[in-house]
């Protein structure tokens, strides 16, 4: 019998993978997540939050793995409710939600458990699970989730604060040898003002937050999504939440457009409109005129050259 020849690549594997792109909803989400609000950029999130440049995409390998992370926590839950937990489980699987900063900030919870915890069964806890690799799980054991992962514990701090609730329950799982973790996090109510505060400045805010770092190889920089947005001259995208005259409305989410007096859908926002202006922080470029009865501003662009935004024919 002939041999089969050994594969250098893995076909079907690469198919799978290609399978979960395709089927990957990748549209932009329309509100801060309180799962990124702990990030330490504001300028990042503000970018995000603008629609500013393209959203990470991911391989097929890595929607793959977030989707086995899913697929864990209802897994803990089975588990918690096994061992006596019981849970605030709202009709038809749907999961409690929370909004902030005028509706433009929101998140979902793993759950709400009602008693049963072994530590403090008749206590309520607001409940969040999260998967980890070797080396994040043995950070999370020797320094606890604030010290090990800060955004995982602004995430639960701003959730307890929207649902007064003074404690959550954190359980982490290692990917390699399924161990557990778990931590009884208090309510830290300075903490979760600070967060909805931070919260209401990047949405609130027509100007971008200043840089984290000026130096482009700050470690927090180069692995950022947007390193040519902040230190590099990458041209934002045309959308509404990227023109001078879109407005925040904090009523419910709402955005309008201060040029044309209407309120915008999500569609609306996609689309943007003939008279878009740039935010002029978003130009790779400091901005040297403008003419109101023309509606055009005039950059000097840092590699050299001017340009005229809102001239026909000029766009980037």
């Amino acid at each position: 019998m002939v041999a089969l020849p050994k594969a250098a690549r893995f076909p079907t594997a690469e198919a799978i993978y290609a399978a979960y792109v395709d089927d990957n909803d990748d549209t932009e989400r329309t509100y801060l997540g309180a799962s990124v609000l702990g990030d330490e950029c504001e300028r990042k999130l503000w970018l995000a939050f603008r629609w500013a440049f393209p959203p990470e995409r991911f391989e097929g390998r890595m929607l793959r793995l977030f989707q086995s992370g899913h697929r864990e926590e209802d897994r803990l839950i089975a588990d918690l409710k096994r061992v006596g937990v019981v849970f605030d489980e709202l009709p038809g699987g749907e999961q409690h939600a929370v909004r902030f900063a005028g509706g433009h900030g929101g998140g979902h919870l793993d759950g709400i458990i009602v008693s049963g915890l072994v530590e403090a069964p008749a206590a309520k806890h607001v409940f969040e699970a999260k998967t980890h690799n070797t080396k994040s799980f043995a950070k999370l054991l020797a320094s606890g989730v604030k010290a090990a992962k800060p955004m995982h514990y602004a995430q639960m701090q701003t959730y307890m604060h929207l649902k007064g609730i003074d404690r959550a329950f954190y359980v982490a799982v290692e990917k390699d040898t399924d161990s557990i973790y778990t931590e009884r996090v208090h309510l830290d109510p300075v903490a979760a003002a600070g967060l909805l505060a931070k919260a209401s400045r990047i949405v609130f805010s027509d100007q971008a937050p200043a840089r984290i770092s000026e130096k482009p190889d700050f470690y927090l920089c180069r692995f950022c999504a947007y390193p040519d947005a902040c230190h590099g001259c990458a041209w934002p995208r045309m959308n509404c939440r990227t023109c001078l005259h879109a407005m925040v409305v904090p009523n419910d989410g709402e955005w309008r457009c201060g040029r044309h007096n209407k309120a915008l859908s999500r569609g609306d926002q996609v689309n943007g409109c003939a008279n878009h202006l740039f935010i002029p922080d978003l130009i790779p470029g400091r901005q040297i005129d403008a003419d109101l009865e023309r509606e055009t501003v005039t950059y000097a662009l840092r590699d050299g050259g001017t340009w005229v935004d809102g001239a026909e024919g000029t766009q980037p």
